[in-house]
């Protein structure tokens, strides 16, 4: 057997829905697409089932006593954890607040929304194009999913990218066209006088 150096992980990253023609989770589902610019259903359930193992952790650990050495060894480290996303505030300390996320909580991390709410992007789906094009680092990193959750020590380094035509690069294939196109027609004006 050949000799391979990396796993691939083909287990799925989402969880489809129990009932697939309920109207008001429909509803919902459509909403959240129209307003964080989502490609498809699949990307909710991806945030739901992230958020639905982040709460099954926290209620597990609190169905331990409360001095139980496995609940005092793993509470930090998941608050911890969900703080440097954002996604609790640093007033909130307990497995109760965890129980409180929603899947709004996580959108509002994307960076597809935060690039939108820096206003980098003239839309949503602009955000979109502009991240999946390459035009969107963090910090010095290239970034091009449009659903890579922000920590908040990164949010303020989020910008274009140096060698994007928005970042000061090098202009595009079209810009270049058309200058060269301005080029030789000033070029030609001056032959005729």
């Amino acid at each position: 057997m050949p000799h391979v150096s990396f796993r691939t992980n083909y287990r799925k990253a989402y969880r489809t829905v129990r009932r697939p023609f309920e109207k008001e989770r429909l509803d919902q589902e459509l909403k959240l697409c129209g307003e964080y610019g989502l490609r498809c259903k699949r990307e909710i359930w991806r945030v739901q089932y992230m958020l639905s193992k982040v709460r099954k952790a926290a209620r597990t650990l609190l169905m331990c006593d409360a001095k139980d050495p496995k609940r005092l060894f793993e509470t930090p480290p998941l608050i911890r954890r969900l703080k440097r996303y954002g996604l609790l505030t640093e007033d909130e300390n307990s497995l109760d607040d965890i129980l409180k996320l929603t899947t709004q909580i996580f959108m509002e991390r994307r960076l597809q929304t935060k690039v939108f709410k820096l206003n980098l992007a003239k839309s949503i789906p602009h955000a979109r194009v502009l991240i999946r094009q390459r035009h969107i680092r963090v910090g010095k990193q290239v970034v091009n999913v449009p659903s890579f959750l922000v920590r908040t020590d990164s949010e303020k380094h989020i910008d274009l990218a140096v060698d994007s035509p928005y970042g000061n690069g090098r202009p595009g294939r079209v810009a270049r066209r058309r200058a060269a196109q301005r080029a030789a027609a000033g070029g030609g004006d001056d032959e005729d006088v």
